[in-house]
């Protein structure tokens, strides 16, 4: 910005997102601020932005060829699998450990 002429106009946004503030503004109500942002920054990006446990993960890993953010940071990093007594059971039956 700083090699622009001073007359240089800004480019036109594809997206603005507008938020309430004042000084009695709560910024941690999910509702009223976290969900709209939040909402907002998947549609800029066209990804999820939720967090999963690494059960969620390991489903996502098995049927999507796309990982949320979370997944991939977390889950496929190697940050290892919470593991379950179901979880287990599902992977034997899909074929995918053996039963021991």
């Amino acid at each position: 910005m700083r090699l622009r002429p001073p007359d240089w106009p800004l480019p036109r946004p594809d997206a603005i997102h507008h938020i309430v503030e004042d000084f009695l503004t709560d910024w941690t109500a999910p509702n009223a601020h976290i969900l709209p942002l939040r909402r907002f920054l998947e549609n800029c990006l066209s990804t999820d932005l939720r967090n999963f446990f690494a059960e969620s993960c390991f489903l996502f890993a098995l049927t999507r060829q796309k990982l949320p953010p979370s997944c991939q940071h977390g889950y496929m990093r190697m940050q290892g699998l919470a593991g379950s007594e179901r979880l287990l059971r599902h992977a034997v039956q899909a074929g995918l450990l053996e039963d021991y």
